[in-house]
């Protein structure tokens, strides 16, 4: 899942990757498909109008590398919490059974790990929360898969979900994330919700952009910067919008949950611009 190509090969392209990127990414959502071809086969997403901004990369000359490459400088547009949360819902209403059938599959997962590992010894104890640590990574990397797809304009079948191909530094840099969060909630909780907030899209550049955990780690930081007042708008009504799920006795998270998935990646897109992720994840279909 590289990005490499030949620089300076389409003036959309702000990394360089000569991958023939669609034009049009600072166009307002509703005047052109967001991101990039959809399947071969496929019709693109009719047009959603998310109101008069526009959601682009290519005016603003993000330092983001291509896939590897380690977080450099980053000078980034806007975005508006409420358009993200407004994409979110239109993606998810767009095409919810793949975001319904994945939900209740992680829900059943989750769940059955949990039964098979409950024992009254502390070793078993220990080993089944290692491996329902395990699962819901496994999980939240395939949920972040499906999201790219799904923001870039390619319509992700259950399928679709599963075909992960960098697993490993997944992990290392959710480990990485967990570790320094925990950290940070000891030091008096506040420094904890900073670090869970700049270090949130972490595992986006992981699988977006194919990067290692601290170059991911980097960019994060800097992305989120780049906007951070829009963006933590953006995390309470996320927030809010996952407890109306769960009080609606948890089946609200079947929807609420994609929703705000799909719009903290619909803002990450936003602000990082384009990638080769969605075109090369499409070949293996």
């Amino acid at each position: 899942m590289t990005t490499g190509g030949t620089p300076g090969a389409n003036p959309n392209d702000p990394y360089g990757t000569g991958s023939g990127q669609q034009p049009g990414w600072n166009q307002p959502y509703g005047s052109q498909r967001f991101g990039q071809e959809p399947y071969p086969g496929q019709e693109p997403y009719p047009g959603q109008d998310y109101g008069s901004q526009s959601y682009g990369a290519s005016a603003h000359g993000f330092g983001y590398p291509p896939a590897g490459g380690g977080g450099g400088p980053v000078t980034a547009g806007t975005i508006s919490p409420t358009a993200a949360v407004g994409a979110g819902w239109n993606l998810f209403k767009s095409n919810p059974l793949p975001w319904v059938l994945i939900m209740l599959i992680t829900f059943v997962a989750n769940g059955v790990v949990s039964w098979v590992t409950t024992s009254d010894s502390a070793a078993l104890n220990f080993i089944g929360t290692l491996v329902s640590i395990a699962v819901g990574f496994i999980f939240q990397a395939f949920i972040i898969h499906g999201a790219l797809l799904e923001v870039d304009g390619y319509k992700p079948e259950i399928g679709d979900f599963f075909k992960l191909h960098n697993f490993g530094a997944f992990v290392i840099a959710a480990i990485l994330v967990g570790l320094a969060t925990t950290a940070g909630f000891i030091l008096l909780i506040i420094p904890g919700i900073a670090v869970a907030f700049f270090l949130y899209w972490t595992l986006h550049f992981v699988v977006d952009r194919n990067m290692t955990a601290t170059d991911a780690i980097k960019s994060s930081f800097n992305a989120i910067k780049s906007d951070a007042g829009n963006l933590f708008a953006l995390a309470i009504l996320n927030t809010l919008i996952l407890i109306v799920g769960f009080i609606a006795l948890l089946v609200g998270l079947l929807v609420a949950y994609p929703v705000a998935v799909l719009a903290a990646v619909f803002a990450y897109r936003t602000i990082t611009g384009p990638s080769d992720f969605s075109r090369t994840a499409s070949m293996s279909r």
